[in-house]
């Protein structure tokens, strides 16, 4: 997605990934200077009494961030279902509760690329479930820091075009 020609020359500060899901919230975090993203954590909404909403306001103070960019998952032909409707307004909500500017970021392919994401250390033998959860709580937070990753790349090679 396109951010405006004034908001690609800013410096984008610490910027809070978000992979939203039915169940999880992938989070990722920037950098200060908003060149790498790295996974944070993922927040469990089912788990939460306010959705998730209070945990990622907390990782936004914690962490100094002064922006939010959420995956939205947009089809092939760029539009938007009522699943990625849903994830908008849950960014919207996140943005309210922070008072932080929200951008939208496609997230088409940010799962696929985390699923393949290096191996952990694994025992021969069945999976516990501690250990697939891990697993999954690592692949959505790694989504996020892909989906965060391609914001900020798209960013600064806006900048650097407009320069």
């Amino acid at each position: 997605m396109s951010t405006s020609d004034r908001s690609a020359t800013e410096r984008p500060g610490r910027v809070l990934g978000l992979d939203p899901g039915q169940r999880w919230v992938g989070v990722a975090i920037s950098d200060d200077e908003g060149r790498l993203a790295l996974p944070l954590a993922t927040v469990d909404r089912r788990a939460e009494p306010d959705d998730g909403l209070g945990r990622i306001k907390t990782f936004a103070e914690a962490e100094g961030v002064t922006r939010l960019v959420i995956g939205i998952p947009l089809g092939p032909d760029g539009g938007e279902d009522d699943q990625a409707a849903g994830f908008r307004a849950y960014g919207d909500r996140i943005a309210a509760a922070t008072g932080l500017p929200l951008e939208m970021q496609n997230e088409r392919f940010s799962n696929p690329l985390a699923a393949v994401a290096p191996p952990t250390k694994r025992r021969r033998g069945r999976t516990s479930v501690a250990q697939h959860k891990g697993r999954r709580e690592r692949e959505h937070a790694t989504a996020a820091a892909n989906i965060l990753q391609r914001w900020l790349d798209f960013r600064r090679t806006s900048s650097t075009r407009a320069e």
